[in-house]
């Protein structure tokens, strides 16, 4: 007897009352096995079915396997799965068991689950996407359509009290598990060979070991396929499905080694399992809204996940748990995964929440709530698929891309295909992204190439056979215009990626409509396209890397955007002109079509690019800038500073110029400005003029003789040089600043050297003047040294 099967009795009673269940049983209590099939025959199902939601294909299949296999049944009979290319149900079947896709797809189809009684959602924890959209679908048909619709919520490590607020009377049941002991050991940083070899020789039975991907479980198999008495054997989600399956049926007699990614964490038990070997590591998208794209990365396993791993070895007997960290290292894990749909691609569940009429992420009981950029993120792309009106509404094409079990954007291809050939290739590319490629090929075509030449290898039967179920579900929804040539497959992959059309910028480096930058080898053959459809990019931030692409031409390109290639006038700065350069070009989005120059550019638009690039060098290197035109900015700054004048600094004397730039279109061409006038313009501008501030900062002053000599503001004190000859006979320093600020004077001698720096002339005349005379006449003997320099004009 299972450990779960105690609580079945509870269960019972609360779906009876109506009400939605919670029910927490710890991993190998039976849970997934035995309570489904205990409630085949409650009175309340009044002949509707039950439909328990996996979150995994394989344990779907094999939980039908199992339970039928208890009522002495074939799988289709009464338990039955419907899973992605499988359908093993019948009109007998009153317990069907699917993946999560499928749940959200029925109900969308039949709002009021008609055929159903029960809905169950097994390995809640999970959280994947289309689970939370499945559950919040589920509540929406119980409080609008069908109160008499039973939930029930089964997992061994969910928050059973959140899980609970969310259902309506819902009860919390929890069953005791009666898991043999597991020992865990704590191995540090070890490889996972090292760790396989130890474990062969410290434990009894199979050995089940956890391994981020494909990758690792490749190599590992390689590195201990000698190790003696053991059966190396591979589990992942896209193995067939007689691998798979094989899993379930050891051979008698013979140990084995099961290499598995994280599919093997939760439901039906591997028989055999004694020991579990936990790399820590999982293997996950992360969808970046500020990119718009999806990258795969490997982050440490958060703990509930590792105690369901540990809990695989102690289902049949006392096991053993190795993990390949140290204890001390736990503290510094989260306890708990993150829901799916906090880093997910929200595209297909805002296109499914459209179909249900819900356009607000708010508008639906969403047991985690989606973040606000993603969902505006997947609205904006729906918008460019021609799957949503301005409002969030379906149109048209988003009602039909609604009904296909695909990617919004692989279904937008498959709706655009105009014939029945150019269907039979969208669907085999459709199949290519859906299911990924192992190949390092680049270009798609060549991979499409490669499996429609190869039909019989394993991998090309796969896709060509889910690509031919696509192509069956698309059909009916496909318009046919007879006579049109055939689309190329680049031309195809275009309607799915609009936002990823891409133009060469040379050594392998690309723009794509988005704006973003895209790169690749330039040794790639794509590298000298001129232009891309980009369908797989990493997510990082920056240019980012292509890893499949299809080349597709200009001509293409105006066949099937047509309608949105804008045509855009601009003026741009050109270094190698070193000017304006104006052009009109035609683009789709950040994606320059063709360019020519523009004959009658906007003087207005001229203007304002030579304004940003004379801001953007400064006005220190203008062509236009005089020795004249710095002293008239120096004496503005004394205005400013000594005598409260409002600030006309450079930037208010750039601001100032855009009006003079008539004519000017290049760098050079600048010292044909009259700068004067701007700076004199600017003035005006601040509510003064230039006679006022030459009366307050003159530009020279007059000496004794007749002479004048510039006044320099340029430093902390305005200064003037003069010779000592020319100051006979001043009495008094000169000022400015409407006579408050004394000029410093720099006396010279006859040859232009320095003799005194004052700004104290009376004082010099008193206490110094005869000391210099004395040197001064010997040196210079032939200019005038008078004894009284007051009386000297």
């Amino acid at each position: 007897m299972f450990p779960a099967e105690e609580a079945i009795g509870d269960v019972r009673k609360a779906l009876a009352k109506g009400e939605s269940v919670v029910l927490s049983a710890p991993p190998g209590s039976g849970k997934t096995t035995c309570i489904p099939p205990s409630l085949l025959n409650e009175p309340w199902l009044a002949g509707r079915k039950i439909i328990m939601l996996e979150p995994r294909r394989i344990a779907a299949r094999s939980c039908a396997m199992y339970m039928s296999a208890r009522l002495g049944e074939r799988v289709g009979e009464t338990i039955g799965y419907r899973v992605r290319l499988e359908n093993a149900t019948s009109p007998s079947t009153k317990l069907e068991i699917v993946t999560e896709g499928m749940l959200s797809r029925k109900i969308l189809s039949d709002p009021e689950l008609s055929d159903t009684g029960l809905v169950i959602f097994d390995e809640f924890h999970e959280r994947s996407l289309q689970c939370d959209f499945s559950f919040a679908l589920s509540l929406e048909v119980k409080n609008a359509f069908r109160p008499d619709l039973r939930l029930l919520v089964m997992s061994a490590t969910m928050d059973v009290d959140l899980v609970a607020s969310r259902l309506p009377s819902a009860k919390i049941i929890r069953a005791e598990g009666r898991m043999f002991p597991v020992e865990t050991r704590y191995l540090g940083d070890v490889s996972m060979s090292a760790a396989i070899h130890k474990a062969s020789k410290e434990t009894d039975g199979d050995i089940l070991c956890f391994l981020p991907g494909e990758g690792e479980i490749h190599r590992t198999a390689e590195s201990v396929a000698g190790i003696q008495g053991f059966d190396v054997v591979k589990l992942f989600g896209s193995l067939p499905k007689q691998d798979q399956d094989a899993v379930f049926n050891p051979i008698p007699g013979r140990r084995r080694v099961i290499l598995s990614t994280s599919i093997a964490e939760t439901s039906v038990t591997i028989p055999g399992i004694r020991c579990v070997i936990d790399c820590g590591l999982m293997r996950t998208q992360r969808f970046s809204p500020s990119t718009g794209m999806n990258s795969l990365v490997t982050l440490p396993l958060p703990l509930d996940r590792a105690r369901q791993r540990a809990g695989r070895a102690g289902r049949t007997a006392p096991g053993v748990c190795y993990r390949l960290w140290n204890e001390a290292e736990e503290k510094f894990r989260s306890r708990t995964a993150s829901p799916e749909i906090l880093d997910a691609d929200l595209s297909s569940l805002v296109l499914g929440s459209a179909a249900w009429g819900a356009l607000r992420r708010e508008d639906l009981p969403w047991p985690t709530m989606p973040p606000a950029a993603s969902w505006d993120g997947a609205a904006e792309l729906l918008r460019s698929l021609g799957a949503l009106d301005r409002d969030g509404r379906l149109s048209p094409q988003g009602e039909r891309m609604a009904k296909l079990s695909v990617h919004p954007r692989l279904a937008a291809m498959l709706l655009a295909s105009s014939s029945g050939d150019e269907l039979a290739v969208a669907s085999v590319l459709a199949a290519i992204l859906e299911e990924g490629s192992k190949s390092r090929e680049t270009d798609i075509c060549r991979i499409y190439d490669e499996i429609v030449e190869t039909p019989k290898n394993p991998f090309s039967r796969r896709i060509l056979e889910l690509g031919r179920r696509m192509e069956k579900s698309a059909a009916p929804f496909c318009s046919r215009s007879a006579g049109r040539a055939a689309r190329s497959e680049g031309s195809l992959l275009a309607f799915a990626y609009p936002d990823r059309i891409a133009k060469n910028r040379g050594n392998g480096s690309f723009r794509m409509s988005s704006g973003r930058g895209a790169v690749l080898d330039k040794l790639d053959p794509l590298a000298k396209s001129p232009y891309l459809v980009c369908c797989e990019l990493d997510g990082k931030t920056g240019d980012a890397r292509i890893f499949r692409a299809a080349s597709v031409s200009a001509e293409e390109l105006e066949d099937i955007f047509g309608d949105a290639v804008s045509t855009e006038k601009s003026c741009k700065w050109d270094r190698k002109l070193d000017g304006v350069k104006c052009t009109v070009c035609r683009k789709i989005g950040e994606v320059i079509l063709d360019e020519k120059p523009d004959l009658a550019a906007d003087s207005d638009g001229i203007a304002s690019c030579l304004m940003k690039e004379i801001r953007q060098r400064g006005i220190d290197l203008l062509p236009c800038r005089t020795p004249f035109t710095d002293a008239l900015r120096a004496r503005l700054k004394f205005a400013h500073e000594r005598m409260s004048w409002p600030e006309i600094g450079d930037g208010a004397i750039l601001d100032s110029m855009e009006g003079f730039l008539s004519g000017v279109r290049r760098w050079n061409d600048l010292e044909k400005i009259d700068f004067a006038s701007v700076i004199s313009y600017a003035v005006s501008l601040a509510g003064h003029d230039r006679r006022e501030l030459d009366r307050i900062a003159p530009e020279r002053i007059v000496l004794p003789r007749g002479r004048s000599v510039p006044v320099d503001y340029s430093g902390s004190e305005p200064e003037a040089e003069a010779r000592l000859q020319d100051c006979f006979g001043m009495t008094e320093t000169p000022k400015v600043g409407d006579g408050t600020v004394p000029v410093v004077m720099n006396l010279l001698s006859p040859a232009r050297r320095p003799i005194q720096r004052t700004k104290d002339l009376a004082g010099f005349w008193r206490e110094s003047y005869q000391l210099v005379r004395k040197d001064m006449r010997g040196r210079y003997p032939k200019h005038s040294w008078p004894e009284n320099p007051l009386s000297e004009i």
